[in-house]
């Protein structure tokens, strides 16, 4: 009987002993079964990060890599700069021609270009527009249907270039009925785009047209606000003048440089119409205009140079104002160039040159070259007088796009 108990208690010793043990290795297994269900969990959400993660780029060119884009880049803001995006994309394209992002480049650069284009044309800068028509001609030939796809996204700067590319058939088939639809499209956000609605509309929906040539003014468009001073003038069918309205909308397109705005507010100003007369200001306005080849500019200023008003009386500079209008059609300057070659300037007179020029006056309206004509058979004095300052001959002229 004491072996027995003896045996008993020798073994509740060695359990007594073993037992922590045993909870130490059950606790350590535990604990190794909770980090190997993080493991794994931890395995499942890195495959997934892998199944998710965008495919790696294709292998380019070291030039070509030096010229990949950035996450959002900024958008060219001149020529040199847009140039330049051009001019990187291709490379990438060289390397590449299957790289998506170099296109999505030029895609974009074309629509930043025509931009620029409109821009250039709401203030009247024809060279600027032939330079980048050039550009986009030469340099981005393929991506009509690039912007194309991007208007029909909902992409409004590109909506305002397809309507230009269906407007002038470059790069897509031209159709009027689809650039208007472009246009109207983007109208409530960007001038450009509000100022060519408005010439669609102008026929079929004046009151809207209107509108939207109102917005666009408000928002800086140098053509619009030609437009609306040239309202405030009686133009368009407007049924009073307000020549304060005229002058606060022609002073502001003028001041971007719109030569059609400095004309018509030079006018007002050596007139006093409006407000006070600033015949000094006028003059600058009308060297501005002429210099960029408003007609009815050279004409004033060769009348200016003529009669000495606020000037010194120069004869030889008004006779080389009047033959710049003259060629460009205008009949007052006709008129005046053939005058002054008749009755001569100096020593100078062409009395053939004169013959020729009130021909071409008389065929344009202008009633006075008859009398000097039948002076110039006659021999005698002529009666005409010089052609006073007057506003360029713009009224009735509602659908013309100056």
């Amino acid at each position: 009987m004491k072996v027995v108990s003896a045996l008993i208690g020798s073994l509740l010793t060695f359990w007594w002993m073993l037992a922590p043990a045993q909870a130490a290795e059950a606790t350590k297994a535990k604990a190794g079964a909770k980090t190997g269900i993080k493991a794994k969990a931890g395995a499942t959400a890195a495959a997934k990060t892998r199944i998710k993660a965008p495919p790696k780029a294709r292998p380019k060119t070291p030039g070509a890599a030096t010229a990949a884009a950035l996450p959002h880049r900024a958008e060219p803001v001149d020529e040199r700069s847009l140039a330049a995006e051009v001019a990187a994309a291709r490379q990438i394209l060289a390397a590449d021609s299957r790289d998506g992002e170099a296109r999505e480049r030029l895609a974009r650069a074309a629509v930043t270009l025509i931009d620029m284009l409109l821009g250039a044309e709401a203030v009247g800068d024809t060279e600027k527009v032939e330079r980048l028509v050039q550009m986009l001609r030469k340099d981005l030939h393929d991506m009509g249907w690039r912007v194309q796809m991007m208007s029909q996204k909902g992409d409004l700067k590109a909506s305002q270039a397809t309507g230009f590319l269906l407007a002038h058939g470059i790069f897509l088939q031209k159709d009027a009925n689809k650039a208007c639809g472009e246009f109207v499209a983007a109208a409530e956000k960007l001038p450009s785009a509000g100022w060519h609605a408005a010439q669609c509309l102008m026929e079929a929906l004046p009151e809207k047209a209107w509108e939207n040539m109102e917005r666009a003014a408000q928002r800086g468009h140098a053509a619009a606000l030609e437009w609306m001073g040239r309202r405030c003038l009686g133009e368009f069918g407007a049924k009073g003048k307000d020549f304060a309205c005229a002058r606060n909308h022609l002073s502001a397109s003028a001041s971007q440089g719109r030569p059609r705005a400095q004309t018509l507010l030079a006018y007002l100003l050596a007139s006093g119409q409006g407000g006070e007369v600033d015949q000094s200001r006028a003059i600058r306005l009308y060297k501005l205009a002429a210099g960029h080849g408003d007609a009815d500019a050279q004409n004033n200023l060769g009348e200016i140079y003529e009669t000495g008003r606020g000037t010194d009386r120069n004869l030889d500079e008004a006779l080389r104002w009047y033959e710049s209008a003259a060629a460009r059609g205008l009949g007052s300057a006709q008129f005046n160039a053939g005058r002054l070659w008749a009755v001569g300037v100096g020593e100078r007179k062409d009395p053939a040159r004169a013959r020729a020029l009130l021909v071409q006056a008389e065929g344009n309206g202008v009633p006075q070259a008859r009398q000097v004509l039948d002076w110039l058979d006659r021999q005698g004095p002529p009666a005409s007088t010089a052609a006073s300052d007057k506003a360029p001959a713009a009224a009735g002229n509602t659908t013309k796009k100056d």
